[in-house]
Formats: structure tokens, C-alpha cells, sequence
């Protein structure tokens, strides 16, 4: 018995999800010997990141943060031609 099989390549894209509000978060990368570590953990609004880190500062004296946007992505299948 032989089977044959016949395969359908699809290509996808990625997208950005219209649905997916963005977090924010910062750590504190201030320090001589090691990095301080504290994290802001995920913030809904680069306005609540930007009060986290100015907090921190006050309270530290720390002035350098890595600093990101996290969004969502979806991956679909592009359209046949």
C-alpha cells in the first residue's frame, strides 16, 4: 500500500494586536560593583512607569533604569495569491 500525502505551505506575518493594551516596566541598572535590581514590575501606562522611576530616584539617588514597552503581537496567515 502507498500513501501519498500532499503538503500545503501557508506563509504567515506578524501583526500587531489591535485588542493588547501595552505594559511598561523599568529596572534600576544604577550601581558600581552591581546593578540594584529594584523592578517596577508590569505598568499600564508609561505614566505610571515614569512616577515609578522618579520615586526611586528620590528614594536612591539612582538615576539609570533599562526601561521597555511591551506589546502584543499576533501571528496570521497572509492572504493566497
Amino acid at each position: 500500500m502507498v500513501t501519498r500525502a500532499t503538503y500545503r505551505f501557508r506563509e504567515h506575518g506578524i501583526v500587531p494586536d489591535p485588542l493588547g493594551l501595552p505594559d511598561h516596566q523599568a529596572v534600576c541598572v544604577s550601581g558600581d560593583d552591581t546593578e540594584c535590581g529594584a523592578d517596577s514590575g508590569l505598568l499600564q501606562d508609561g505614566d505610571a512607569l515614569a512616577r515609578w522611576m522618579f520615586e526611586h530616584t528620590r528614594d536612591t539617588g539612582h538615576l539609570r533604569f533599562r526601561a521597555a514597552q511591551w506589546g502584543y503581537a499576533l501571528v496570521e496567515p497572509r492572504a493566497w495569491k
